[in-house]
């Protein structure tokens, strides 16, 4: 190859590397938010109660102009209140527009007179695209320290058996770019800067981030957050192994425990009640004492797939229209009749 031929592919090979991660953090950090969530404490209190709060933190990132917000469902899924602060200091109030506990994605959207002013939306990249191997880096508010940043690699691509079974297709990436709590919601960007997941969960066996974190695809979130209609229950709950089941009395295989309730969502509308049991699992810290749902819209709760069936149901379901649930509400089962809105 000629000399001046070499140089000019040198040349141009250089402008095709992505930018460097400080000029990267600079053009994204305007879209990622600090969330504030304040929810009510029923660990010390009877289940008709509701005295004290608590606050939560989380992540997320700006997806449009008007205000939404891209986060983690667990971040938000019983709240009674909802700040989302930018790293200018502007804070606005935020409600929960839908989500979707089974993918762990939420979509706010900003309640109060919005300013985009020198805030960024961010880009959504293809998640299908993404390589194992490649570089990425993660923005968020790792115990409660803004806009800290992590990088590292995407080191796997998961989709767990039991949230797909030929139903949703959930997907999530595996990194070592550090996830602690606070990071939940937060954007991964890859190195064009572009959002390519939702930061989840991670896991570990002391406790803190052990290299292993997991983050939900961004092809995922925009399906189930912009292209199909998902209600905002507030409820946060469990599905029951056969064992749990079991020790609980459930009169069948599974059931839906419930743990908390906002008095904002949907499932607070219709009478169901949360947890006020504190209480260690296979350590995992729960509350007992809640409503377990036995079957919603003629569907049965026998393992993870029931959640997907019951949204198909109800989405075909006439506004207004009734539908039957059975509840395990202190060993007694009830039955409701319960009107879409």
């Amino acid at each position: 190859m000629r000399p001046y031929l070499l140089l000019l592919t040198l040349f141009s090979s250089l402008y095709s590397y992505p930018q460097e991660l400080p000029k990267l953090y600079d053009d994204v950090s305007s879209a990622v938010v600090f969330i504030d969530v304040v929810s009510y404490d029923y660990s010390q209190v009877s289940t008709l109660q509701k005295v004290s709060t608590q606050s939560a933190l989380g992540s997320g990132v700006l997806v449009s102009r008007t205000g939404a917000i891209w986060t983690a469902a667990h971040v938000v899924q019983a709240a009674e209140e909802i700040w989302v602060e930018f790293n200018d200091g502007d804070k606005y109030r935020a409600k929960v527009v839908t989500s979707n506990p089974n993918a762990d994605v939420a979509l706010l959207n900003i309640e109060d007179e919005f300013e985009l002013k020198e805030k960024k939306v961010a880009t959504i990249g293809d998640s299908n695209e993404v390589k194992v191997g490649e570089d990425v880096f993660v923005v968020g508010a790792p115990h409660g320290f803004k806009q800290s940043l992590s990088r590292g690699i995407i080191s796997g691509r998961h989709v767990p058996e039991n949230m797909s079974n030929g139903f949703e297709r959930v997907e999530f990436f595996q990194t070592d770019a550090a996830i602690n709590p606070g990071n939940s919601g937060g954007p991964m960007f890859n190195m064009k800067g572009e959002v390519i997941g939702i930061a989840s969960s991670i896991y570990t066996t002391t406790g803190g981030f052990d290299g292993i974190g997991f983050a939900v695809a961004a092809n995922v979130a925009k399906e189930l957050l912009s292209e199909q209609a998902n209600a905002w229950t507030g409820m946060e709950s469990m599905v029951l192994s056969s064992k749990m089941a079991r020790i609980l009395n459930v009169p069948q295989e599974s059931g839906i425990l419930i743990l908390k309730v906002s008095s904002k969502g949907s499932a607070a509308k219709i009478g169901l009640r949360g947890g006020f049991i504190p209480s260690t699992i296979a350590g995992r810290e729960i509350l007992l004492g809640g409503d377990i749902i036995l079957e919603i819209a003629g569907v049965k709760v026998i393992d993870n797939t029931a959640a997907y069936q019951v949204r198909q149901k109800l989405k075909n379901l006439p506004k207004g229209k009734k539908f039957s649930m059975t509840i395990l509400r202190q060993g007694a089962v009830h039955e409701a009749k319960v009107t879409k809105e």
